[in-house]
């Protein structure tokens, strides 16, 4: 039987989401009033961003086995406000 790890059920289920979430907050998006499409570098992967304080500006990006930590309040500020929108 696999292994089953938090992280792992945090890759498998909500990379894609993650990612969605991350570029629409990300300059050049249709939210930032853009119609430039995004460039991806090469070799770009899935990954996850984790805030665990909007207050700090800070941000855990989860990418295969690596934790980058980000200090950007602009983006963390993008990504509340984006977590906040509701659909309806």
């Amino acid at each position: 039987m696999p292994d089953s790890t938090r992280r792992n059920f945090l890759i498998a289920t909500g990379a894609g989401a993650a990612a969605v979430g991350v570029a629409g907050a990300l300059p050049g998006s249709a939210d930032a009033g853009s119609t430039k499409a995004a460039t991806l570098p090469d070799g770009a992967e899935p990954l996850i961003a984790h805030v665990a304080d909007p207050r700090t500006g800070s941000l855990s990006l989860l990418v295969g086995e690596r934790e980058v930590t980000v200090h950007d309040p602009d983006l963390v500020a993008r990504l509340a406000r984006a977590a906040g929108k509701r659909e309806g």
